[in-house]
């Protein structure tokens, strides 16, 4: 229930923070602001912000994208009125999205929520305590791995130009520099740190079935699949192995991932 309070009162607070502008009125798409990646091509990498995607897919939804990068991001929402973060330790985060109407939304859960205000049909079946068990079970299962994660995106995934930016701010997180996060707590530690949370994941999966289907409620989905399929989805796009190794830890995960392709597909 504290979970779940906890949940109710990041919604009550919001984080809506209004922005008019004239010249937006007429553009009847949502737009989202995403992480660009390093090459000529940006396609979505980043865990947040494909729990967003995911459900613009699924409630076919017109937005498009707005790419920015960790050097851009900061200046690009301040410029739009969104104002910092007071929690969580970055001022500036995606998934961030802007309406037709130029109201400005952050925050994962509370744009999830917003939309399903918005365009109520077909339903995201918003549970907040199931939504706090999968976030739980999710840092539980991700914080050991971002030894390999974070590194990785250093390494492969975003522009160069950027990577003294992340990497400070990362180093600031876990107290060490990505380097030495590798060196300490990666590779084969990483993943056995990782196997309780892989297993809460497979109970979560299991426990609340209403019948055979490859979701958390069976056939039924809802937003927190969604908060499952993001996390194979960004060690997919990261790479080094992590998302076949992830998907073979039970069939449970493979299952639920082939069942989400076809709100995978736009990724730009």
């Amino acid at each position: 229930m504290f979970l779940a309070h906890h949940y109710q009162q990041n919604l009550t607070n919001c984080n809506l923070y209004i922005f008019n502008m004239s010249s937006i009125m007429d553009n009847n798409k949502i737009t989202l602001y995403d992480l660009a990646q390093r090459g000529e091509t940006n396609r979505c990498w980043s865990y947040n912000v494909w729990k967003i995607r995911l459900v613009l897919n699924y409630k076919k939804i017109p937005f498009t994208t707005a790419w920015v990068d960790h050097n851009t991001l900061g200046p690009t929402l301040k410029s739009l009125g969104v104002p910092p973060n007071t929690t969580g330790g970055f001022e500036f985060t995606v998934p961030t999205i802007k309406l037709p109407d130029g109201l400005m939304v952050t925050d994962s859960a509370v744009i999830a929520s917003r939309l399903e205000g918005i365009y109520p049909s077909p339903a995201l079946h918003l549970d907040l305590e199931l939504q706090a068990q999968v976030d739980r079970v999710v840092h539980m299962t991700c914080m050991p791995l971002f030894a390999i994660y974070m590194p990785q995106v250093a390494r492969e995934l975003i522009d160069k130009a950027t990577v003294p930016a992340f990497s400070k701010s990362r180093e600031k997180r876990f107290g060490m520099t990505l380097e030495e996060l590798e060196t300490s707590k990666g590779a084969e530690k990483a993943w056995v740190a990782a196997e309780s949370g892989f297993a809460a994941m497979k109970e979560i999966l299991t426990s609340h079935k209403k019948d055979e289907g490859p979701f958390i409620r069976g056939s039924q989905v809802c937003y927190a699949d969604f908060a499952l399929v993001a996390v194979f989805e960004a060690f997919k796009r990261v790479g080094n192995g992590m998302f076949e190794r992830a998907l073979e830890w039970d069939t449970a995960f493979s299952d639920l991932y082939r069942a989400s392709q076809a709100w995978l597909q736009n990724d730009m």
